[in-house]
């Protein structure tokens, strides 16, 4: 156990200064490199400066680049490792997004997996020599899983602690080189606690990067990494992928192994966090869950599925491409435009309108989706989740003394010592099944909707009702939050940026709800110009193979759109 008996902002503090100790003097920045917010908001262009021509074209490479140049001596994994460390610890220093450091450890491990390569002329796995990332909740050897609070500080963890998931990372020649920052409690859409503090988006340092996986989703916007892993309860891979310009899935329970994991909600027997994977290019992202789906963790994992990659399944739904004028077998997509609750912001109302039109020009059937309440289905959601969670929560906080971070005020003032009675637990559960049947039966109902008689493939809906908000602004979870309730498997593709030249608000706006009024009030059209926009594409159960394929028919449509 760890010494509690300190003074929490010592032990924090200390943490802090530690992990920047560990970050290279040749790679620390002056206070006179950073430019203050007011002049650069935006700082993903900016961090090339401090890289070599070398470094640039390393960290710019997709994962299969990346990986023909380490097996073909173009690039050693020791080169391809020192440079995504010198761009993770430029990125730190310029939006908070860590919280463990292990770069000397990834050099000595890259090292003597190039020794390998020059001795036996083989890699040790198909992911040899790829750096890594993953979100602080992952247990890694002989680092913190602190999870934002600092009675969590100072228990390192050993071997035995990795999960199935780091341990066929390793076995495949990947290099984990950091672990990236999260909010205290891991359950709020930002990323701020007392140890690292808040990391802010790269896109503009006015705003959140998101949450919960929101140092990771900096990390890779930054290009600090090349991959990472996150986890999602309520919207923690997808809704900082939207806000950060990157591609996020979130699979099914059951598709990829949840073990070495650090977790608030201990024995839940239902709404379980999955893990995913982020990356900046699709590409990568589908390389990396076909490995992953084929490492068999069915075999070491009961909860996991005993369902081996489908590529006939991908290959079959990326066929099945749009022909303008032609009604043929292409795929259904259905968009949601609002939830009946909150409207999206202008911008986000912009993405939707451009991901149907572009849809439309390359010849599939789109369709409206109004299905059953998603704002009800999201409180139930987290009345499920607060059963266990609010107490775990408050005794890990109190543990430290430490206060709790503003975004969590209301879990320590209401409800303070009770937990949801047994009967009403599964009364909630009752209700969830019977939601998600009559959400699989509105779904079926849509044949009756299409021209060409068949069920949609895909929804396309907001992660969010807005762009990444000024912290402390995060209030409304229903859109990215339904898929958890539902267990549908469902990624992000980034689709344009807000601006404020063709986001503008309506000035007679009337609300729909007090909910829709307190969001309507946040959209700031100067504020928010540049920030990044996201949709989400989602699929049914264990869908992730056509989920992946249809992200990329999403992708590629956009790519050929031609506005106005």
């Amino acid at each position: 156990m760890p010494n509690t008996t300190k003074n929490w902002q010592h032990v924090a503090s200390t943490k802090k200064l530690s992990l920047f100790s560990l970050i290279p003097l040749a790679w620390r920045l002056r206070e006179s490199d950073i430019p203050p917010v007011s002049r650069l908001k935006d700082v993903t262009t900016f961090i090339a400066r401090f890289l070599s021509p070398l470094e640039q074209q390393i960290t710019t490479a997709t994962v299969s680049v990346i990986l023909e140049n380490i097996q073909s001596f173009n690039w050693s994994a020791a080169e391809v490792t020192r440079a995504f460390c010198h761009r993770a610890a430029l990125a730190h220093q310029l939006v908070n997004c860590l919280s463990e450091i292990c770069f000397v450890e990834a050099e000595w491990r890259a090292e003597e997996l190039d020794a390998i390569l020059r001795t036996s002329g083989r890699p040790v796995g198909p992911l040899h020599g790829l750096p890594m990332s993953l979100k602080d909740r992952f247990h890694i050897k002989g680092l913190d899983s602190s999870c934002g609070y600092v009675s969590w500080l100072g228990i390192p963890k050993n071997g035995d602690d990795e999960g199935i998931l780091v341990k066929n990372l390793r076995q495949a020649g990947a290099i984990v080189i950091a672990k990236t920052n999260v909010p205290m409690s891991m359950l709020i859409g930002e990323t701020t606690n007392n140890i690292v503090g808040s990391t802010v988006n790269p896109f503009n340092k006015f705003l959140t990067a998101g949450g919960a996986s929101g140092g990771e989703a900096a990390l890779l916007a930054l290009k600090g990494s090349p991959i990472g892993w996150g986890s999602d309860i309520a919207g923690s891979i997808r809704i900082p992928c939207a806000f950060n310009n990157i591609y996020g899935l979130r699979p099914s329970f059951g598709r990829i192994s949840a073990t070495g994991l650090a977790d608030n909600l201990p024995g839940l027997p239902i709404a379980a966090s999955v893990i995913g994977p982020m990356c900046t290019d699709l590409t990568s992202l589908v390389q990396l869950m076909r490995w992953l789906i084929n490492c068999n963790a069915w075999q070491d994992d009961w909860k996991v599925v005993d369902m081996p990659w489908r590529d006939s399944v991908f290959t079959n739904t990326r066929n099945r491409i749009g022909q303008p004028g032609q009604s043929n077998g292409s795929l259904v997509f259905a968009v949601m435009k609002n939830d009946g609750e909150v409207n999206p912001h202008p911008p986000i109302q912009r993405a939707l309108s451009m991901v149907t039109t572009a849809l439309l020009a390359q010849g599939y059937e789109v369709i409206d989706w109004s299905p059953s309440s998603h704002s009800f289905a999201t409180d139930v959601l987290f009345q499920i989740l607060g059963s266990t969670a609010g107490q775990s929560v408050r005794e890990a906080v109190k543990a430290s003394g430490e206060p709790p971070i503003p975004q969590l005020a209301d879990l320590f003032t209401n409800n303070e010592g009770t937990s949801l009675p047994t009967c009403e637990f599964w009364k909630l559960c009752s209700w969830r099944e019977q939601f998600q049947q009559r959400y699989h039966d509105y779904w079926k109902s849509t044949r009756e909707r299409t021209i060409c008689r068949r069920v949609v493939d895909g929804v396309i809906l907001p992660a969010a009702p807005h762009v990444a908000p000024p912290e402390g602004s995060f209030k409304y979870y229903a859109y990215s939050a339904i898929p958890n309730v539902l267990d549908y498997t469902t990624g992000v593709v980034p689709v344009t940026f807000a601006d404020r030249f063709k986001d503008h608000a309506e000035l007679d706006y009337v609300p729909i709800s007090d909910k829709d009024r307190v969001n309507w009030r946040l959209y700031d059209k100067d504020l928010f110009d540049g920030s990044p926009v996201g949709v989400q594409i989602m699929g049914q159960r264990f869908q992730e193979e056509k989920v992946l394929a249809m992200m990329g028919a999403v992708r590629d449509a956009l790519q050929q759109y031609q506005p106005m």
